[in-house]
Parts: C-alpha cells; sequence; structure tokens
C-alpha cells in the first residue's frame, strides 16, 4: 500500500513536470537552447586544444621518447594558435557560402584528423603537423557564434553565447584533469569523440533562418527551408507567418542599401566601427595574459615556486574558470556586457599587480624566507576567476552581435582571425619575454594591459544587452532603431536587410 502511496505522489509531480518540459520543448524556446548546445559543443574541441599544451609538455619533459630542446617545446604549445587564423578565414568563407551548420560541421572533420595524428605519431615533425591541424579547427568555431547569434532572441542570445567559453572551459578541466591521470596520447584519442559528437548533432538541425533567407532567391513558401527553419525554432505558425511580412517590409525598403557595392558595404561605419572596436578589445584581451596563463598553467604555476603539485593547481584553477563560466552565464542576462568587462578588467589588474609585486620583491631579496607562500597561486585564481567574469568570453560574444547580417560571417572570421594571430604572438612570445623582462616585469605587462582594458571597457565599448541586431546596425549607422518589441520568441536577429529576396508566405 505504502508503494502505492508513493507511486501515485511520484506521477503527480513528474507528469506536470514533463508537461512543462514538452510545453518548453514545442513552445518555449526548448529548440532553441539544444541548438545553441550544439553548435557551441565545439567549444569542448577548442578547450582540449587551448589546455592541452599545459599537461603535453610537462609530460614530454619527463618522456623517454621525445629528447625535446625549449624552442620545440614553445613551437608546440603555440602551433596551436598559429593556424587559428587559417581556420577563422575558412570558416567565415564556408558560413557565407554553405551555411554556419556546415561550416560548424566541416570544422569537426580537422580536429578528429588533427587528434588522430598526435595520439599515434612517433615523430616530432608529425606533433606539429597535428598541433597546426588543430588549430586550423579550432580557428573554425566561428560559424558557432554566428548561428546562434542569428536563431537566439535579443533576451537569450547573452546567455546562449556565453556556453562556448563555458564548453571551453569544460574542454580545459577535462584536459587538466585527465593530464594528471592518463598519457597524452590517450587524451588527444579520447578527444576525437567530441568533434564526433559535434558533427553527428549538427546533423539533425537546421541552418539559421537568416542564412536560408539570404541564400533563398525567390519567394518563401510553407515548403521552402526558410519557413520551416522559422517554424522550427519559434513552432508558432501565426508568429512565423508575421515576421517574415515583416522582413518582407523591411527587405523591400532597403532598395538603396542593395545597390551598394562591396567597398561601399564593408567600408559603412557599421561593419568599420564594430571592427576597429573589438580588434582593440581582443588585442587588450590577449596582452593582459589569458590565454598565455592559460596555455602554460602548468609552467606559470611553477614559477611562482609554490611547494605544492603543479598539475593539482592547475586542475584547480581550471575548476575556477569553468565555475566562473557558469556564473559568467547568468550575471549576462542581468548586467550589461560594459559593466562585465570593466569589473573584470579592474579585479584582473589588482591581481596581476599583487602577484607583480609579491615576486618583485623576492627577486630582489631572494635571501629572506618567503612568507604568505600561497599568496601567488590565489591572485593567479582570482585573476582566472574576474577574467572568467568578462574580459574572456564578453569579446568572443560581441563578434556575433556587432556586425550586420550581410557581412557578419566574414567579417566575424576577419576579426577572430587576427584576434587568434594576437594569441599566437602572446603565446609564442612568453618565454622570450620571461628571459628578456624577467618573470615580475612579464606579470607587470599584464598588469599595464589588464589596465587598459578597464579603461577602454568604460569609455570606448558600447552596450549590446538587449538589444536586437537591427537596433546594433543602427547604432554604429549612427541613426536609432525603432526599438519595436515582436511577441512570442520571434528574434529581430533574423532579419536580412541587404538581400533581393522576394517574400511571400503561402
Amino acid at each position: 500500500m505504502g508503494y502505492v502511496l508513493k507511486l501515485r505522489r511520484s506521477k503527480r509531480v513528474m507528469v506536470p513536470l514533463l508537461n512543462k518540459i514538452e510545453k518548453f520543448w514545442e513552445f518555449g524556446g526548448g529548440r532553441m537552447v539544444v541548438a545553441a548546445f550544439c553548435a557551441h559543443s565545439v567549444g569542448i574541441s577548442i578547450g582540449i586544444t587551448q589546455g592541452y599544451s599545459a599537461i603535453w609538455l610537462p609530460q614530454l619533459n619527463t618522456s623517454q621518447e621525445f629528447n625535446l630542446t625549449a624552442d620545440q617545446r614553445s613551437w608546440l604549445a603555440s602551433l596551436g594558435a598559429v593556424t587559428n587564423p587559417i581556420g577563422s578565414i575558412a570558416s567565415g568563407v564556408l558560413a557565407e557560402v554553405w551555411g554556419r551548420k556546415h561550416s560548424i560541421q566541416i570544422s569537426s572533420v580537422p580536429f578528429i584528423a588533427g587528434w588522430m595524428l598526435i595520439g599515434l605519431s612517433r615523430d616530432v615533425p608529425w606533433l606539429y603537423v597535428g598541433r597546426l591541424i588543430t588549430g586550423i579547427a579550432a580557428g573554425m568555431s566561428t560559424a558557432s557564434f554566428t548561428y546562434v547569434g542569428e536563431i537566439a532572441t535579443p533576451d537569450t542570445r547573452g546567455f546562449l553565447q556565453t556556453l562556448s567559453p563555458i564548453f571551453a572551459s569544460f574542454g580545459i578541466l577535462l584536459t587538466y584533469v585527465l593530464g594528471y591521470l592518463v598519457p597524452w596520447r590517450t587524451i588527444a584519442l579520447i578527444s576525437v569523440v567530441f568533434a564526433i559528437l559535434t558533427l553527428v548533432s549538427m546533423q539533425l538541425l537546421p541552418d539559421s533562418p537568416a542564412h536560408l533567407i539570404k541564400s533563398h532567391g525567390g519567394p518563401i513558401t510553407r515548403n521552402s527551408k526558410a519557413y520551416e527553419s522559422y517554424v522550427y525554432f519559434n513552432r508558432n505558425v501565426a508568429t512565423a507567418e508575421q515576421e517574415i511580412r515583416e522582413l518582407s517590409t523591411r527587405i523591400f525598403s532597403s532598395e538603396k542599401v542593395q545597390q551598394k557595392s562591396l567597398r561601399e558595404i564593408y567600408l559603412s561605419p557599421e561593419t568599420v566601427k564594430p571592427f576597429f572596436i573589438l580588434v582593440v578589445l581582443f588585442l587588450l584581451q590577449e596582452l593582459s595574459g589569458i590565454y598565455t596563463i592559460l596555455y602554460y598553467a602548468v609552467q606559470f604555476i611553477e614559477e611562482t615556486h609554490l611547494k605544492i603539485n603543479d598539475y593539482l593547481s592547475s586542475i584547480f584553477v581550471g575548476i575556477i574558470r569553468f565555475v566562473m563560466s557558469l556564473v559568467c552565464a547568468l550575471l549576462v542576462q542581468k548586467i550589461g556586457r560594459k559593466t562585465l568587462c570593466t569589473f573584470s578588467s579592474l579585479g584582473m589588474t589588482i591581481s596581476v599587480l599583487i602577484l607583480g609585486l609579491y615576486v618583485k620583491y623576492y627577486e630582489i631579496n631572494s635571501t629572506k624566507t618567503k612568507i604568505l607562500t600561497l599568496l601567488p597561486l590565489f591572485c593567479i585564481i582570482f585573476n582566472v576567476f574576474f577574467s572568467m567574469m568578462g574580459m574572456l568570453p564578453i569579446p568572443w560574444v560581441l563578434v556575433g552581435e556587432m556586425f550586420p547580417l550581410r557581412v557578419r560571417p566574414i567579417m566575424a572570421g576577419v576579426v577572430i582571425c587576427i584576434a587568434q594571430t594576437f594569441i599566437f604572438v602572446c603565446v609564442k612570445m612568453y618565454t622570450s619575454m620571461v628571459d628578456f623582462l624577467g618573470f615580475s616585469g612579464t606579470i607587470f605587462s599584464f598588469f599595464a594591459a589588464s589596465a587598459l582594458a578597464m579603461m577602454y571597457s568604460k569609455y570606448v565599448l558600447p552596450e549590446t544587452k538587449g538589444k536586437t541586431l537591427d537596433e546594433i546596425e543602427a547604432y554604429f549607422r549612427d541613426s536609432r532603431g525603432d526599438g519595436r518589441k515582436v511577441s512570442g520568441v520571434s528574434n529581430r536577429g533574423f532579419s536580412v536587410s541587404s538581400e533581393n529576396v522576394s517574400v511571400v508566405v503561402r
């Protein structure tokens, strides 16, 4: 009898819960969330690529199989970033020609090939090749930001875009943990599984409505892929038809825009302004040491001369990074991008300043017994803590928001290409900077860049939270958008304003 009562109670709880889940899936944006998860799952592979050198190089140093020089170790770390720009440009072109969905899927192929090469290679040159190929794949992640930016509503876009840093942080943490437990070859082969996951999951989804409408080239009927994609993410036929009618009005009222040459489009204020804003933001991000600490986590902690296991401390830093990426996803829904970047930079500035002063003091007074020996680790932890609050994830989020649809895939690819070039240069120069400036001098350079990033975020970076993609474009064009809200889960980000497309719902 007691079992029957428990069963009935559980049914009373489970049935309403299942109904809510079903409604969320059908009408509450559930499909949009799942699509964002699938698209940004490529972030796991990116995180593994970024964190791999941190566990790879220490294992190679103790291995009898390879006798690496300092220069070879530096190249193995930085080659994961040197080909990122190639992937970014390729991704922008592929996303424009074949669609955002297929561009994301194609990025899985070099991931699979690169990790197989690393896992099975017996010679250093093949390790270089595998690292270069995974770098290309990591650069091709650009399309995931474009895809999610175009399927999300203004209210959910920030949260859904932060899924990429969350998955990347998970990939880094997973790499640190596996690096403590298993050999580097095993980690490389395990990484293949995540690339296959992205490839297969994206096959189950439609491409973004914006791309499908842009490439349709004719009347949009109920049998067209563009219309089906609208309905898939919206699940409301009436709202989908309303959006397409509004889209038709905007297309036919933009004949002047359609007549612009490519030169005028790519040199327009709404393209040039966000380009320079983002490039400077990424430059300050890389100079602040965010990715240098990431790529050299174990070695960086070794430089502080802490008397604790370097792998365990790097795992702890990875946990902080992952947890803070989740916190950032919640904060970005409530706090503006500009505020998050400013506060994040402030925290980074303070943490590296304290670390630099501590290290410099004991460089000068090397004979003194150290006190507060855990202070350097806490400074590194707080630096990661604050960086994940804004300065690391937000610039990548902004790439998918700031550019007009007609140039979004290409310009996003160009900006991320430049950003990843910055990453390569900063990672490659780290050992040289330590040799030339000393460890404390390198940290003080991170301090200067973090302080500049704080001022730049405060006084230059525009706020995009809660704005439609049309409104953001209008802001850079020095004109005001209409700011109208659309009911349901409609997304003004699905709009196309520069293509000669006829829209007829039948």
